[in-house]
């Protein structure tokens, strides 16, 4: 695990203390990204006390939640991204799910797969005294970027889609032969992946995995979820470059 996301676990749990502390908690303090990874470890936190509290409780109440589980898991295939944990004693009910906000259990690896889908829809090139987003094009009131000048990423078409309940909206760009897919999801932010790689940027938390043999980087914009994810020949460190860019030092994509 990186340091910094070490950190922000024991922040949460409190076992963070000393010049560490303060040095993060400023740090959070400046940055909606790290302040929704600690409240993310903070519901783990949470949800592992819950847990505790199930197994302590009667053997006639734990007998009673696995029966329940299983009625649920006949009525319907379990998906295996999100477990649901409920006791009869008092009505009570804890869920953990993959996901904060109790929405459907996309996960990043699920939105990542739009990138090997075609565009739908063409994209515009920016008017001449714009050169830091695309025209026309918008997630949650968030513009998409214009990278060609600076980066030669050219937009070459975008598509919307919806997993699980959650609008879907991609930009697809290209350079060369590579290709890239710049996904932003709508809703609360997915869960964490299980990074290789974290890196902070301009107060921003990026975080980069591989799923099904693509190059991923993750961030929050507005505590929602963007996905950049390459094809074939695209590096890892081409994506976090991408991420990372602020355009005209202000406008963090």
């Amino acid at each position: 695990m990186h340091a910094l996301e070490r950190d922000l676990a024991r922040l949460a749990d409190g076992t963070l203390h000393g010049s560490r502390r303060d040095r993060l908690k400023q740090l959070v303090a400046h940055s909606p990204e790290l302040q929704a990874r600690l409240c993310a470890q903070r519901r783990a936190i949470a949800a592992t006390q819950s847990l505790a509290r199930l197994e302590r409780a009667p053997v006639a109440l734990r007998r009673q939640h696995q029966a329940l589980i299983a009625r649920r898991r006949r009525r319907a295939p379990a998906s295996g991204l999100g477990l649901v944990l409920a006791g009869a004693a008092g009505a009570g009910l804890w869920t953990i799910a993959a996901l904060g906000g109790g929405q459907a259990a996309l996960t990043v690896a699920q939105a990542a797969t739009i990138a090997a889908r075609p565009a739908t829809t063409a994209v515009a090139e920016p008017a001449a005294d714009d050169h830091v987003a695309l025209p026309g094009v918008q997630a949650e009131d968030m513009p998409f970027p214009y990278w060609e000048d600076r980066f030669g990423w050219h937009a070459v078409g975008a598509r919307t889609d919806r997993m699980d309940g959650r609008l879907l909206t991609t930009v697809f760009y290209r350079r060369g032969a590579e290709r890239i897919a710049y996904t932003i999801v709508a809703g609360t932010a997915l869960g964490p992946v299980a990074a290789g790689r974290t890196t902070l940027r301009g107060g921003t938390m990026l975080a980069d995995s591989w799923s099904r043999g693509r190059p991923v980087v993750t961030w929050l914009r507005r505590g929602h979820t963007c996905v950049l994810s390459g094809g074939r020949g695209v590096s890892l460190g081409a994506l976090t470059q991408l991420a990372g860019w602020r355009g005209r030092g202000e406008i963090p994509f």
